[in-house]
């Protein structure tokens, strides 16, 4: 046996790297009486078959995982294992959400891996210094590049977090720049790119599995594809219970009793909104969390499809609302 690392994971095969030498794997029997396959990051001892392939005996000890809750099944994904930083990336344009950002934030805390955010797309942004404060104020000390991959500019500042022994891992929405990023680091046009969507910015899932790589310049790099939905584990319930304290702290001052908060008069939490004692993108959090619960506890399929409608119906409300009162536009 000897050793080698996971740089791809398919549904019925892996292809790992052992030195210089790249081998197409399956695994022991094992494996598939546990369900703990390999993912990719895994250092793994390996018996080679021939010149192309290999069987995986054996994971190494893992240093570090990345996890997401499933939005299918609610259970535990592996994202990758025995990664040092999490590049976080998030466009400048459609693409940008704080809310989201917070949680990618969270699942770097929760894997007690260092992360840094890197807001891309820099040369079509609007509003540039704007968005960079927003991002700034949740960040705290986390580092924040601003670049465009599509140009190239500051991408090479991103080598200043990663040495010959770091395993980097760009995480992302799709079309936020992942793919575009990994090739100037590779110097090669090795991840396919497509354009985003012109009517929403979105992006087309040109990565279609995550993939590590070495870099020219030392250490390695995982791909993903992109992740719209992020279920964070385990700390998601604090935060959510958080929001809900400060909505429920500020609703002992409304009017009624049942104050929706959306439209309601007499509601202080609206109030506070215009205040600056809350904002509109917390209060979107405490709606779009509270319709989750909602939803969750609807089993019932057609019970379900006129949830959907109420949610679609109460949205209207909301964004009605507020363009009566003056609050800004555009928050998602």
């Amino acid at each position: 046996m000897i050793l080698a690392r996971v740089t791809e994971a398919r549904r019925t095969n892996f292809t790992v790297k052992a030195e210089s030498a790249e081998f197409v794997a399956t695994v022991r029997g094992i494996f598939h009486d546990s369900g703990d396959f390999p993912k990719v990051g895994d250092y793994v001892d390996i018996t080679i078959i021939d010149d192309e392939q290999a069987v995986i005996e054996k994971v190494r000890p893992r240093t570090s995982v990345i996890k997401r809750k499933s939005g299918d099944t609610d259970e535990e994904q592996i994202i990758a294992a025995n990664v040092d930083v999490i590049f976080v990336v998030m466009g400048l344009d459609n693409d940008f959400n704080i809310s989201r950002l917070e949680r990618y934030l969270l699942l770097a805390a929760q894997s007690n891996i260092k992360p840094v955010i890197i807001l891309n797309k820099s040369d079509i942004a609007e509003d540039i210094d704007t968005k960079n404060s927003q991002v700034q104020e949740i960040a705290r000390s986390v580092p924040v590049l601003v670049l465009s991959a599509l140009n190239g500019d500051n991408v090479d500042k991103l080598l200043n977090f990663i040495d010959s022994e770091t395993t980097a891992v760009l995480l992302g929405s799709s079309g936020a720049g992942k793919s575009t990023i990994t090739n100037l680091l590779l110097k090669n046009k090795t991840q396919e790119i497509r354009a985003t969507r012109s009517d929403d910015g979105r992006g087309r899932h040109t990565t279609t599995s995550r993939q590590l790589f070495s870099l020219p310049t030392g250490g390695f790099l995982i791909d993903t594809p992109g992740m719209r939905e992020l279920g964070v584990i385990e700390v998601e319930t604090k935060n959510e219970n958080e929001v809900f304290e400060k909505i429920d702290s500020l609703a002992q001052g409304c009017k009624f009793r049942n104050c929706d908060h959306d439209k309601s008069d007499g509601c202080a939490v609206l109030v506070a909104i215009v205040s600056g004692d809350l904002s509109e993108r917390e209060l979107n959090n405490y709606h779009k969390l509270l319709r989750e619960r909602r939803y969750n506890e609807t089993d019932e399929p057609s019970s379900q499809i006129r949830h959907k409608e109420q949610i679609i119906k109460r949205k209207k409300q909301f964004e009605a609302t507020k363009k009566r009162n003056g609050f800004s536009k555009g928050l998602k």
